[in-house]
């Protein structure tokens, strides 16, 4: 009996050790965390940011994987294996980015198949192991509403088959302001219940117009205020990451749109002798090259910092920006002042 209680104490502290260990990794309440993703296009101006501005970043996923319907997961492109050590060297958590491509059909199929989603399950722990990072993120996006219940207990497993390994899982989130949400893909995600088992939630707090919506603002003030306190009232606040894009939409027909840089739409104010401004209700940047309502909208560093004290206000984990390479150059000057 003796020798059966302390076989048990070993391996009870052993366990809490392991906790202990994998706990560290987690972001704390009071560290506000900056990251962005890599995309594997555009790599020159993508690297060129994430070296300049390393020194203030937290996390970056680099766009590497996509699910497949056997369950396994394959790269997209020519893995950049050399950001690993550099960002490690640094201090930088890599947790390499999945995506469906936006079939939710696809991992509908998988996670409501027990087989095909153990070996998704593996595959997915199976890369982050292989390729020693810290951790990996699921851009799964235009899930089924029918799946809300079975998606939130495929993050509890595979989180919890990530955490035996010391690693992290990041779940990104389509934005909404109330639950079950409106879209199909926001109805399919429960935060409370995702929050309770990914180490990161990252909210996706743009869009609100696209690319095949009409023309207007991308990500308004006042609609990722909304977002926020919907993340602060589900979410446990330290892993609730809001993401902000870098980028524009140049509306050139009613629903077609395309995506445009500060830089390029400065150089179509130049070219039409006309002026970017700032829309008043929303704090977004919108250029007017032809009569009726303005056709090109942008997220710069002016909007960011409003959404950065947003952020704060509701004491959220930090941001996340779409993408690296793209950015307004000041993003980085506001992320330095708002957030360190």
């Amino acid at each position: 009996m003796r020798r059966v209680i302390v076989l048990s104490l070993v391996l009870l502290v052993l366990l809490l050790g392991n906790i202990a260990v994998f706990k560290a990794s987690v972001l704390q309440p009071n560290q506000v965390s900056i990251g962005g993703w890599l995309p594997y296009w555009d790599q020159k101006d993508v690297m060129s940011s994430f070296k300049k501005n390393k020194s203030l970043l937290n996390e970056v996923s680099p766009y590497w994987y996509v699910a497949k319907p056997d369950g396994k997961v394959t790269p997209v492109t020519k893995l950049n294996i050399a950001v690993v050590a550099e960002a490690k060297a640094s201090g930088i958590k890599v947790m390499p980015m999945v995506s469906n491509g936006y079939n939710g059909a696809m991992i509908s199929k998988i996670i409501n198949n027990t087989k095909l989603r153990m070996a998704h399950i593996r595959e997915l722990v199976n890369k982050v192991v292989k390729r020693k990072v810290d951790g990996i993120e699921l851009d799964y996006e235009g899930l089924l509403p029918k799946d809300r219940k079975m998606y939130a207990r495929f993050i509890k497993v595979l989180s919890e088959a990530l955490h035996r390994r010391g690693k992290l899982l990041s779940v990104t989130l389509q934005s909404k302001t109330k639950e079950p949400g409106t879209s199909q893909g926001s109805k399919a995600q429960d935060w409370r219940e995702i929050g309770k088992y990914a180490d990161r939630l990252r909210i996706m707090a743009y869009d609100f117009h696209w690319k095949t919506s009409g023309p207007g603002p991308i990500a308004p003030v006042w609609w990722v205020e909304q977002i926020a306190k919907l993340a602060k009232k589900t979410i446990p606040p330290n892993k609730a990451i809001l993401a902000f894009g870098t980028y524009g939409y140049n509306w050139y027909g009613n629903g077609r749109a395309k995506a445009i840089s500060l830089a390029e739409a400065r150089a179509l104010a130049k070219k039409y002798k006309t002026k970017i401004q700032r829309d008043p209700k929303s704090k977004e940047l919108y250029l007017r090259i032809k009569p009726g309502k303005a056709q090109i909208w942008i997220q710069d560093s002016g909007s960011l910092r409003l959404k950065l004290r947003v952020l704060k206000k509701y004491g959220l984990g930090g941001t996340f920006l779409w993408r690296l390479g793209d950015e307004d150059p000041a993003t980085w000057q506001v992320l330095q002042q708002e957030l360190r």
